[in-house]
């Protein structure tokens, strides 16, 4: 057998026994342990850009284990081709040749789509049992799995169905990434579990729905959908639908009241209303709001990046401050190893959390937020503190109901944007640093173009706040702001001269118009 003959059957043994196919990473330790120099672990690191331990103490004990899993013996590097040869004997005695559909697949009834490969898998723990509870003990009909872009909850999906799939008949997982209408998923479905006991599907989108829920009861299936919130609105509060899309409101009502013997997981960054309605800690729809990883999981993520820390407290400190979200950690790992190689306290000197990439993930979710929502973040980014729904209310311009600042209050917490604690509201340090950016960049373009927004509705420094408010209000604003302008008007004259002449365009409007405007001018010009 050739190392490409051996990566096939290796894998199509992998998927007959656990639905999975090999990672890039265990296929180059099954090429190096099959080919006659035999790699050793470091030279696999060196060839391949992995860190040696990651490959000593991870990805290849797992690996063999998996492999003893499959084989019924223990696996190692060092009979690893002793023993393949001994299973490509047991497949192909009768014929001599070794061909994939030889191989048995013992769950014909799971349909992966595109659900990425979890052999690299880290933490979480509690979370897989406490979804494991809900899903098999207690038999939940629908289970949301909702959190921050990039915190990991797609991979946590993929790998509670690979721990739970032998409680299915059928295992389906379903991206709604590109927003397939319902119509198109419904038929999915049915044409998968059905196979050739329905020749021709209902017409309607009820029926369908109702023949679905037939399978459903007939036979014990798991169901996810991935990237729920593509067909939910963007600029609005949560959870509502995009136009065209209500349908699916319907389908998963009627998922969670009916009876039946399966389970829906929904992933996505904001709840359905549906969900949040049926949703109940006694109740068979249940909702896990997904965290950021442990320090521990955290560092293991650091170290397969090949960064490394002289003090522990210094990955603690950037696990803790990108909120343990794991995409967030791959990205600044980059940057550490790109720019510091590989050195964490390096990158913690520069006290810089908003790289670019972190930006545009940040961004994403913004982009889905209310005008009244996005005023809430850059209030709290003001305050520099928890704040009651009193105090934001007092300084939101122009006034709103408490009611509807309730709301939207809700709304971001549900999005899981803004931290509570003793009836107040506040930014974790990375988001509170991006909204803070984005109020300065905002300000900035006003001063420069005459066009005064921001400038109008909120007060950069409060001049009732605590001494320490106001000075981190100075530092992390005010200074930013000004540094900025002194780059554009090119030096301190021409900026006075600036601020002057929009405080001379604000002295022709009322003070109810100007609002906070002819203040926040006046404070630059004294911190200038």
């Amino acid at each position: 057998m050739n190392v490409e003959e051996v990566l096939n059957f290796t894998d199509a043994l992998i998927f007959a026994k656990k639905g999975k196919h090999l990672s890039d990473i265990q296929q180059l330790i099954i090429q190096a342990a099959w080919s006659g120099t035999r790699q050793c672990y470091d030279q696999i690191a060196q060839t391949n850009g992995y860190s040696p331990n990651y490959l000593k103490q991870d990805a290849g004990p797992k690996l063999w284990q998996l492999l003893s899993d499959i084989f019924g013996e223990k696996i190692k590097k060092s009979n690893f081709r002793a023993a393949v040869e001994r299973q490509a004997s047991l497949v192909s005695h009768e014929s001599g040749v070794i061909h994939q559909d030889q191989i048995y697949l013992t769950d014909r009834c799971q349909d992966w789509g595109e659900a990425p490969d979890v052999s690299i898998f880290y933490g979480r723990s509690n979370e897989l049992v406490q979804l494991e509870q809900w899903i098999v003990v207690e038999r939940c009909r629908i289970v949301g799995l909702v959190g921050m872009g990039g915190i990991g909850k797609t991979h946590l999906s993929v790998k509670l169905a690979e721990q739970i799939q032998e409680q299915f008949d059928y295992v389906i997982w379903r991206s709604l990434r590109n927003a397939p209408s319902l119509q198109q998923i419904l038929e999915s479905l049915l044409q998968f579990i059905a196979k050739s006991q329905e020749t021709d599907l209902p017409a309607t989108l009820d029926k369908k729905i109702s023949l679905l829920i037939d399978y459903f009861r007939k036979h014990r299936c798991l169901l996810v959908l991935d990237d729920v919130e593509t067909i939910l609105c963007g600029g609005d509060y949560t959870g509502f639908y995009k136009q065209g899309y209500e349908y699916y409101g319907d389908f998963f009502k009627r998922l969670g009241e009916c009876r039946h013997n399966s389970c829906l997981v929904l992933i996505s960054q904001e709840k359905p209303q549906e969900i949040s309605v049926m949703q109940g800690e006694t109740l068979p729809v249940r909702c896990l709001n997904l965290r950021g990883l442990s320090v521990s999981a955290g560092l293991q993520i650091l170290q397969l990046k090949g960064c490394y820390c002289n003090l522990d407290a210094e990955c603690t400190i950037l696990i803790e401050q990108y909120l343990g979200n794991p995409l967030a950690l791959k990205m600044v790992a980059e940057v550490i190893q790109e720019l510091f190689e590989g050195n964490v306290g390096e990158f913690l000197k520069y006290n810089t959390l908003v790289i670019d990439e972190i930006r545009a993930l940040l961004q994403q979710h913004l982009n889905r937020l209310s005008e009244l929502e996005n005023t809430v973040l850059y209030w709290l980014a003001i305050n520099r503190e928890p704040v009651s729904i009193e105090e934001l209310q007092s300084d939101i311009y122009p006034c709103v109901s408490q009611q509807t600042l309730i709301k939207n209050l809700k709304s971001l917490v549900q999005r899981l944007l803004i931290e509570t604690t003793a009836n107040s509201f506040y930014l974790q340090p990375l988001l509170m640093e991006y909204a803070s950016s984005l109020l300065i960049e905002q300000v900035c373009k006003e001063i420069e173009t005459g066009e005064l927004i921001l400038l109008k509705s909120h007060i950069l420094l409060k001049a009732d706040a605590k001494d320490y408010i106001k000075k981190s209000q100075t530092s992390f604003i005010i200074q930013p702001i000004i540094d900025r302008l002194l780059v554009v008007f090119k030096n301190q004259s021409n900026l006075e001269i600036r601020f002057k002449e929009i405080i001379s365009e604000l002295q022709v409007y009322s003070p109810q118009e100007s609002s906070y405007a002819a203040e926040n001018i006046l404070n630059l010009l004294c911190k200038l």
